[in-house]
């Protein structure tokens, strides 16, 4: 059976969204009908859709399948394939073009400034609850950017202007580090005042607090993020990046990894357990191994393979089909835990961090200049906690860490961090196909991915198209149709 005329249709999408609050909390409000005076329940509900969104099927699911991170298996013999003629194939539903924009403009970042708004003009001011709807909103408009291109952002959340400008993406990002510095300076570890249980994030449901302290570490390490996104178009921001990792204070540990929790609850699942429950046999899922993905990793002996994809029954070994190809019985399949019910959207972990900081040290990015002592010890740290997070016993991690070779050539480790990041972030969709296109320059990037099996001709996936919408059709600044080939600012 081909499952690919789902695309998560806009029927699902809506469905997950429209119920994505009130299912992360105990709570007698219900969040999707947020008062309009209650800053904490528009915070819940904005976070609860962003979480839901980056893990539904019009972001996950065609950024890795777009971005050769997973294969769909095509037309499987079992009958239990995404299908062929699908996302890795470079056939996108206008519906995941437009449900992305919609819900991440009116349901996220409308919601969050209006939380932000109300908290600042409450009695007493609600400054932790501010600063928090600051760094989700940056983050927002991050990927909103990252995804499209040029975007309304200094009109964009002003009800009584129809026609938005859209602003340049360079300016959108320098937006977005000024609403993390804004929100650094607006928290106050001392304050009593927060959103508390409606804090999807950092609320301590054991001590009863909100940790505004792995907030402030939150927004230092997204703002990191950002600037590593723009510091190859725009070199002039290797200095903010040497001054934050003189200064630190991103994430310690993986204690302070930013996540939203699911529950295998009913109403309160993971949004890619509840596609392949409802379709599938337990234990199954839609998507298989990227060759990218597997080939690279049994070159390694990485011990993170078992914990990544299934064996399938029969057969030997693990195996990958290039994406857009039919796959086999032999093909594996991605593992069960990966799409659990309660497996939480994880939007930033202590191993990128790490990541970023190898790469950060191999480039001579820091006050250190290049500094491949410490870029090798950074990368294989991350590498060690990737493994750790994704099951792998901690003795093995380290084993398997520790076997991978010190790098003395600095363009080679570069590629080993870049690489090993990217398959970190494998099952992450939208923060794959951001690693993947800030890696090098068009045709330099890493992985070095091939136009997928039976695509049409004209090059690589690198951006969402507009939404054909009559909200942008009547809009005089809003762009052109531009192709999901051509690549957006940050894209060298």
């Amino acid at each position: 059976m081909n499952y690919k005329f789902l695309k998560i249709s806009a029927v699902i999408l809506m469905g997950v969204s429209m119920t994505s609050c009130k299912k992360y909390l105990d709570i007698n409000d219900d969040p999707n009908n947020a008062k309009v005076g209650d800053p904490k329940s528009l915070f819940s509900f904005a976070a609860a859709s962003f979480a839901d969104n980056r893990a539904g099927g019009d972001m996950y699911i065609p950024m890795a399948l777009g971005g050769q991170s997973i294969s769909s298996g095509g037309s499987a013999p079992d009958g239990t394939s995404w299908g062929s003629g699908g996302e890795d194939q470079y056939v996108f539903s206008p519906l995941t073009y437009a449900n992305i924009w919609s819900q991440y403009f009116t349901s996220v970042a409308s919601n969050l400034r209006q939380a932000i708004n109300l908290s600042e003009s409450s009695v007493p001011r609600n400054e932790n609850g501010a600063a928090a709807c600051k760094v989700i909103l940056a983050e927002t408009f991050y990927e909103l950017t990252t995804t499209y291109g040029d975007i309304p952002f200094s009109e964009a959340l002003d009800l009584n202007n129809l026609a938005p400008k859209f602003d340049a993406q360079k300016d959108v990002l320098e937006g977005c580090l000024g609403l993390l510095d804004a929100a650094i300076a607006q928290f106050d570890e001392e304050s009593d005042y927060n959103f508390g249980s409606y804090d999807l994030f950092y609320y301590n449901a054991d001590n009863q607090f909100d940790d505004i302290g792995k907030w402030i570490k939150a927004a230092k390490s997204i703002k990191l993020r950002i600037l590593m996104t723009m510091v190859d178009k725009d070199p002039s921001k290797a200095t903010e990046i040497a001054g934050m990792i003189a200064t630190g204070g991103f994430l310690e540990s993986p204690e302070d990894n930013m996540k939203v929790a699911f529950e295998n609850v009913a109403g309160k699942r993971n949004p890619k357990f509840e596609l392949k429950d409802k379709y599938l046999p337990p234990g199954l899922d839609f998507f298989y191994a990227s060759p990218y993905v597997l080939d690279f990793m049994k070159s390694k002996n990485d011990p993170r393979i078992p914990y990544f994809f299934r064996l399938s029954p029969g057969a030997s070994d693990y195996e990958a089909i290039q994406p857009g190809d039919d796959a086999t019985k032999k093909t594996s399949k991605l593992a069960s835990t990966l799409h659990s019910p309660a497996q939480p959207e994880y939007v930033f972990t202590y191993q990128e961090l790490l990541f970023y900081k190898a790469e950060i040290y191999a480039r001579g990015l820091s006050l250190d200049g290049v500094n491949l002592v410490k870029a090798n010890a950074s990368y294989k740290e991350a590498v060690k906690e990737s493994a750790i997070f994704f099951g792998v016993p901690t003795s093995d991690a380290a084993a398997f860490a520790d076997s991978l070779p010190v790098i003395n050539n600095a363009s080679d480790l570069i590629k080993q961090i870049n690489y090993q990041h990217w398959i970190d972030k494998f099952d992450r969709g939208v923060d794959a196909f951001i690693q993947w296109r800030r890696s090098g320059p068009a045709g330099s990037e890493t992985p070095d991915l091939t136009l997928p099996f039976g695509a049409q001709s004209g090059g690589l996936f690198r951006r969402y198209e507009y939404p054909q919408s009559a909200e942008l059709a009547s809009n005089p600044n809003a762009p052109a149709l531009i192709h999901y080939t051509e690549k957006v600012w940050f894209d060298l």
